[in-house]
């Protein structure tokens, strides 16, 4: 199985030939290769967006929302450990899905998600490279909140912090 470290910084700059490349940059005494930005179509990466997450006070309404801008919906189901009712919007293979917040997660002051973004799901093809994954960016400082595990909808993952406090959830 190929590494996971990654071995350049992504860095976006116009791409004169419309194609993803390497480039070295000069940052004093050396310089390091960093991935450069097109605009034509999907090149493999070694995370893709698979989901984003929302928290919402009003699931039906939300989701309602999101069906006039264009997106297929599951219908409201609850995970059975949580009892949290949840919708699954698809846009085109890329998946918003919104959770309910209950009065009992607390106000966000207490720790209780706040409405908006509760994290970016990154898909990485395997259980193995979300370990592997979740170790390199644990050994580089970064915060595990979960271990990599089977999570409450049957999927393996972990989540880890950005440097910013954003939750990403590494999924298979």
């Amino acid at each position: 199985m190929p590494s996971v470290t990654p071995t350049h910084t992504p860095v976006a700059r116009p791409a004169a030939t419309g194609r993803v490349g390497l480039r070295s940059i000069s940052t004093g005494a050396t310089s390091a290769p960093v991935r450069t930005v097109s605009s034509d179509g999907c090149h493999q990466a070694l995370a893709q967006i698979e989901h984003i997450a929302l928290v919402t006070g009003d699931l039906d309404g939300l989701c309602d929302f999101y069906r006039l801008l264009g997106a297929v919906a599951s219908p409201p189901s609850g995970a059975s450990e949580t009892g949290r009712r949840s919708c699954t919007l698809d846009f085109c293979g890329i998946r918003l899905e919104v959770f309910e917040r209950r009065s009992s997660d607390g106000d966000v002051e207490g720790g209780g998600p706040s409405p908006g973004l509760l994290h970016l799901g990154f898909a990485l093809g395997s259980a193995d490279a979300v370990d592997e994954l979740t170790g390199v960016l644990a050994a580089g400082g970064h915060r595990v909140l979960e271990p990599p595990r089977r999570g409450e909808l049957g999927r393996y993952e972990s989540v880890v912090l950005d440097p910013d406090g954003n939750r990403l959830k590494l999924t298979v």
